[in-house]
């Protein structure tokens, strides 16, 4: 019902194609593909035989988090950003953990064809890349972290000082309000959001928050009762670039020393007046500092 409400809804429409637009100028095209499992994944894809770059998505977010970057990289690599299992426009099912979500991108490569690759992930989704280069470093040319989760080291942040003094988490949003909110406590730069297109968004943040926040509760347990992160890239021969936005409030920017600390091979780069979105409030310098990594190693 919800998705035949939305069509019938000309902002709704006109927000489906400033991100068709998007998508376009960066040169990425929707494409579907299942795993073993029978799981449908959703996928933008650039083509063509460059480096292919794997992007991860953090919570609540989806695919459409990486064209501004992926537009800035479109020369050098084949940028393929999915929208992870549970996640936008693929299948809700399966095992939606940190370990499983690993398996599932590794999955979607074999699906693909893709034997080797540099991968990234934002958040979430660096937790994420993070479990496939523990299992699986064989698969990675590099890897490229944009604030992780689940780093030991890290000091709290604001949110999770909030959490533990019952404040809730202001990531995941139900009305136009509190998705604003959402917004400005993510992004030091959140972009410009006409008033319209903020009800659409909400509605859409809405039609998912349940699930969102069981995910969320979920991976949350997964954090205090197994690895850290810095323990999945312990000693990993793999090279990493690790970037944090100094303004982060999310997820405490210490904790890019201590994953770089375990790592025989890692940069460290913080963004001035950045929060936790470096590839949307930035992505020129973001692009630009990804490039010169993707150059040191030879991509």
């Amino acid at each position: 019902m919800f998705g035949f409400l939305r069509a019938l809804d000309p902002v709704a429409r006109a927000v489906d194609k400033a991100r068709r637009d998007a998508r376009a100028a960066a040169g990425l095209e929707r494409r579907a593909v299942r795993l073993g499992d029978g799981r449908e994944v959703v996928y933008l894809d650039q083509g063509g035989d460059r480096p292919p770059l794997v992007l991860l998505h953090g919570i609540g977010a989806s695919k459409d988090h990486w064209p501004r970057l992926a537009k800035r990289m479109r020369e050098r690599v084949r940028v393929i950003a999915p929208d992870l299992p549970g996640f936008g426009e693929s299948d809700l099912t399966g095992d939606l953990s940190m370990a499983g979500q690993g398996e599932a991108v590794v999955a979607f490569l074999d699906a693909l064809g893709l034997d080797r690759v540099h991968l990234a992930g934002s958040s979430m989704g660096g937790r994420i890349a993070a479990e496939v280069a523990h299992r699986h470093a064989d698969r990675l040319r590099s890897l490229w972290l944009l604030a992780p989760a689940g780093a030991e080291g890290e000091r709290p942040s604001e949110m999770i000082e909030g959490f533990f003094a019952g404040e809730g988490v202001p990531l995941f949003a139900r009305t136009p309000a509190e998705y604003t909110a959402s917004i400005q406590f993510t992004m030091r730069r959140p972009p410009a959001i006409p008033k319209p297109a903020l009800r659409v968004l909400a509605a859409e943040s809405a039609a998912a928050y349940d699930h969102t926040v069981q995910v969320f509760v979920d991976m949350t347990y997964e954090f205090a009762t197994g690895a850290t992160t810095e323990e999945l890239l312990d000693g990993l021969p793999i090279p990493t670039l690790l970037t944090w936005g100094d303004a982060d409030r999310v997820l405490h920017p210490s904790g890019a020393d201590s994953i770089a600390a375990v790592l025989p091979d890692a940069t460290v780069h913080l963004m001035p007046e950045v929060g936790h979105l470096p590839m949307m409030e930035d992505p020129t310098a973001t692009a630009r500092d990804g490039l010169a990594f993707l150059d040191r190693v030879g991509a």
